[in-house]
């Protein structure tokens, strides 16, 4: 996709490639990208449902809120469900920060539940 719309090479080392095209990509090539991830995001919308959905990972955070805008419009227009559309604001550390939360509250539980009778 970036190719066909003349972002090429700028992969340095210092950010994941993904990241650098999307900070390079033109307007035409967010709007390409927008509609692809909006096929995505309106398909799980249809099963789910679930009222706001965050673009993580090199691609969502890059984008920023302009991406997130841009998919949001065309998931407006995709599904009848009222969908949030929002770039993340954790950093790649989110996912390990959710399943760190997750085990610290199971942990909680079992050593502090009332004993079953």
């Amino acid at each position: 996709l970036a190719g066909e719309h003349g972002v090429t090479g700028i992969a340095d080392g210092a950010e994941p490639v993904a990241a650098a095209l999307v900070r390079a990509g033109t307007d035409e090539f967010l709007d390409a990208l927008a509609d692809r991830l909006a096929v995505g995001v309106s398909s799980v919308v249809a099963v789910l449902d679930p009222g706001c959905v965050v673009l993580g990972g090199e691609v969502g955070q890059s984008g920023g809120g302009d991406l997130a805008a841009r998919v949001a419009r065309r998931v407006r227009r995709m599904s009848p469900l009222p969908t949030e559309v929002r770039a993340s604001a954790l950093g790649g550390g989110a996912v390990l920060r959710g399943a760190l939360l997750t085990a610290r509250d199971r942990a909680q539980d079992e050593l502090f539940a009332p004993p079953e009778r």
